[in-house]
């Protein structure tokens, strides 16, 4: 919930914004890592109350221990008494009185090198339930179910993040960025995502290495080469100062580029030993696919240069959606992972009944084909 104008003027606000600005006498770089518990302003006054009273009762059990007071014993067990009841109700007090997560947050509008901004800071509130038996576990709650903390991140989400404010086009054309900088941005700037630590980043980068989708990866840059450089492979990550992550096209275009040096290096080899053939091994993974990352499906310079494909398969209708799946990964990507690729994909389907297809499944096959967008669908009648 969005604090109003007026609201956001209240004296826990101004004083959160205060903490959140500045460190001391120094000013605080990461002030996506707080997030303030405050009280509730109509319950401040009666939460003073039952503390002067706690104390009071306090100081006169105190006293009577230290004999600076005489009192019989009925009196003592009374003030006794009065003391544990005055700290149970306190304790209440405490639970009834600090009962609202304020949260900073700031609107952004990425744009690409020119223009836009972010919004002054905003505080957004959330209540907690003082009824709850743990405070601490209330309060990973609310965070949770209101993703202030992300304690897991998708890599999709990352390559947005990439996207719209690390990676640029144009004249200020940046196509990779650090990796360890992405994370220390996280922790600073309020408009990105909260992260709990950065394992959660760690393992976001460790699940979107394994696509050609979301980004590639490098150990450092020398003389305009990634070094230790990984697309679309399952990597081993050491996340410091060097690790860079790079934008999907310029990667594709680099994993190329160095299948291309690689060929060419391998055909002026098997030229000058006379052992040239059409067909030189290429490596593959296990299951004996080429692997994309290191030999994108380019043709060697002693072969003509081929434009076109064109491929078709016949699926099983139990394991289709398995299979079709295995197709996009292992054919498709192959030709939409590269600039400038045009892939077309029809799907023809044939069924057949020895007793014939009774009205309900053909209107609901029409009805589903007309909400998919089918060019065709009709049932016919077979010749005898």
């Amino acid at each position: 919930m969005r604090l109003s104008a007026k609201a956001a003027r209240t004296p826990a606000s101004s004083r959160a914004l205060e903490i959140l600005k500045h460190r001391g006498e120094q000013p605080r770089f990461k002030q996506n890592r707080l997030i303030f518990l405050v009280a509730d302003y109509d319950n401040v006054s009666r939460l003073k109350d039952q503390v002067r009273s706690y104390l009071a009762w306090r100081s006169i059990v105190a006293d009577y221990k230290d004999n600076r007071i005489v009192l019989d014993n009925l009196m003592s067990r009374q003030a006794q008494a009065q003391l544990e009841q005055a700290e149970d109700t306190v304790r209440r007090m405490l639970r009834e009185t600090y009962k609202w997560l304020l949260v900073p947050m700031q609107e952004a509008r990425p744009v690409n090198g020119k223009g836009g901004g972010l919004s002054e800071v905003q505080w957004e509130h959330f209540a907690l339930n003082p009824g709850a038996a743990n405070l601490s576990q209330e309060l990973e709650r609310v965070l949770r179910e209101n993703e202030l903390l992300i304690t897991e991140w998708a890599p999709i989400h990352l390559a947005k993040v990439l996207k719209d404010w690390f990676w640029k086009d144009g004249a200020d054309s940046v196509s990779e960025v650090s990796a360890l900088s992405v994370w220390q941005q996280t922790c600073q700037q309020l408009y990105l995502p909260r992260l709990l630590d950065d394992g959660v980043f760690q393992r976001t980068l460790a699940a979107g290495a394994e696509s050609r989708d979301f980004f590639g990866l490098a150990q450092g840059k020398e003389e305009g080469r990634y070094q230790g450089f990984s697309f679309g492979q399952r990597a081993l990550l050491c996340m410091d100062a060097s690790l860079l992550l790079i934008e999907p096209v310029a990667a594709a275009r680099f994993a190329e580029m160095l299948y291309l040096q690689d060929d060419a290096a391998r055909t002026k080899a098997m030229d000058s030993t006379g052992d040239a053939t059409d067909n030189p091994t290429r490596p593959t993974d296990p299951v004996g696919r080429v692997n994309p990352a290191v030999l994108p499906n380019t043709p060697s310079a002693a072969q003509a240069i081929k434009k076109q494909f064109y491929g078709s398969i016949e699926l099983d209708a139990v394991q289709a959606k398995k299979q079709f799946a295995d197709l996009v990964d292992e054919v498709v990507l192959q030709f939409t992972a590269r600039p400038g690729v045009r892939v077309k994909i029809a799907i023809e389907i044939q069924a057949e009944s020895a007793t014939g297809f009774d009205d309900g499944v053909q209107r609901v096959v029409k009805e589903n084909c007309k909400v998919l967008r089918f060019k065709n669908a009709e049932f016919e009648n077979t010749a005898e």
